[in-house]
C-alpha cells in the first residue's frame, strides 16, 4: 500500500511503442588500417568513395556514383536517379566524419555514423567506423547482422583501395 493517498503510476514513455524502443543492440564497429597518412586516409574515404564502394551495396547497382556533395553522402544511378544515403553533421578533415544515416531505412529514424582517422607511428592510419543507434531501428537485430557484415566489406574495399593487403 502506498504512503500517499494520491500516488498514481509514473507517466508512460512518449517513445514506449516506437519501432526498437528500448531495444539494446551494440554498435556495429569495423576497424582498417591504410597505409597512408591521414589526410590522404580521410581523402581516399570522402573524395574518391564512388572508386571503391562496393556496387553490389548501392540502391542502383552497376553504373551508380555514389559523393559527397553539399553536405550530402548520395548515390546516383545511371539514369540520373538520386537517392541519399546520410547528411554530414561532422567533417574535422584528416579526423572526423560523423553522418545522420538513412540508406536502406526508413529516412524517419535515421541512425549515427563516426569515422575516425588516427594516424599510426608507422605512417599509416587507423580508421575506425561505429554505427550506432541501431535500437531505434524495427528489426534491430536483423539490421546489426546485416550491417556488421556489409560494413566489414566496404571497409575491406576503402581499404584495399588505399594500398592495404
Amino acid at each position: 500500500m502506498s504512503a500517499s493517498l494520491f500516488s498514481h503510476a509514473a507517466d508512460p514513455d512518449p517513445d514506449e511503442g516506437t519501432p526498437g524502443h528500448g531495444t539494446s543492440v551494440p554498435d556495429v564497429v569495423a576497424v582498417r588500417t591504410v597505409p597512408r597518412d591521414a589526410e590522404e586516409a580521410f581523402n581516399g574515404f570522402t573524395d574518391y568513395l564512388h572508386l571503391w564502394w562496393p556496387e553490389e551495396l548501392t540502391d542502383f547497382g552497376e553504373g551508380t556514383h555514389a559523393e559527397f556533395e553539399g553536405g550530402v553522402l548520395t548515390e546516383t544511378g545511371p539514369d540520373g536517379e538520386t537517392a541519399v544515403w546520410a547528411t554530414v553533421r561532422t567533417r574535422e578533415p584528416d579526423t572526423l566524419l560523423e553522418l545522420e544515416w538513412v540508406a536502406g531505412q526508413d529516412p524517419r529514424t535515421p541512425t549515427d555514423v563516426r569515422v575516425e582517422f588516427s594516424a599510426v607511428t608507422d605512417g599509416s592510419t587507423s580508421v575506425t567506423l561505429r554505427h550506432s543507434g541501431l535500437g531505434r531501428l524495427p528489426d534491430a537485430a536483423r539490421e546489426y547482422d546485416r550491417l556488421e557484415n556489409e560494413w566489414g566489406q566496404i571497409l575491406d574495399r576503402y581499404a584495399r583501395f588505399m594500398g592495404a593487403r
